[in-house]
């Protein structure tokens, strides 16, 4: 671990002069640890940190866009197994090998939380959508729930017939939908995305559902 927090202290600093940095983590002490040392990094290089308590990488790249960022590290943590996660301001995989190396500025950025990030993706994404008589069964990060319910759908904890089963990656990118015996991977920018297109589709909202008659 020791290894990974000095490889991650280094890659901060060398993301501080892409722009400001959007950092989040999940799944125990040594990703909260492995980001701290990111954002230390970069603060040290003179960069902007920006921490947030989203709970998917899905969420940081959506900030990152959001805010106009110039990258977002996620660090995801399974038992003793570290995933890292890493995307330009524009959602895009970033590759860290190219990147500059960092630099002595010889002034220390900011390092601030963003609170409440779930909340504000699944805001984003639902907008003035509404869905009337939608029922879904989701399986996926908290904002996917938020999203579904602010769009007007009601979220049940098992499928039911006729209904919408919603199935999305472990770090929110990619969404999935069952219904009447048919899956399909949806398009979007992410799984919120994804459900908000979905949500506009004919197919979308049941033939004889509450205040259709």
């Amino acid at each position: 671990m020791l290894h990974q927090g000095r490889k991650l202290f280094e890659l901060g600093g060398r993301l501080a002069r892409r722009g400001t940095l959007a950092i989040g983590s999940a799944g125990g002490e040594g990703a909260k640890a492995l980001a701290r040392a990111a954002g230390c990094g970069a603060a040290l290089s003179g960069g902007e940190v920006r921490f947030h308590d989203g709970a998917c990488a899905a969420c940081g790249v959506w900030l990152a866009g959001y805010y106009n960022f110039g990258s977002a590290l996620f660090v995801r943590q399974a038992g003793e197994e570290i995933t890292i996660y890493l995307h330009d301001g524009e959602g895009r995989v970033l590759d860290p090998a190219p990147l500059p190396a960092a630099g002595d500025t010889g002034t220390v950025g900011s390092w601030d939380l963003l609170a409440g990030a779930d909340c504000s993706w699944a805001a984003n994404r639902a907008g003035d959508r509404l869905v009337r008589g939608g029922v879904a069964c989701v399986h996926g990060p908290a904002a996917l729930t938020m999203a579904l319910e602010r769009m007007g759908w009601t979220v049940v904890k098992q499928p039911l017939p006729g209904g919408a089963e919603f199935t999305a990656d472990g770090e929110g990118f990619t969404l999935t939908v069952e219904r009447n015996g048919s899956r399909r991977i949806l398009p979007g920018a992410d799984a919120l995305d994804a459900a908000a297109g979905y949500g506009e589709e004919p197919q979308a909202i049941p033939a004889f559902g509450p205040g259709t008659l």
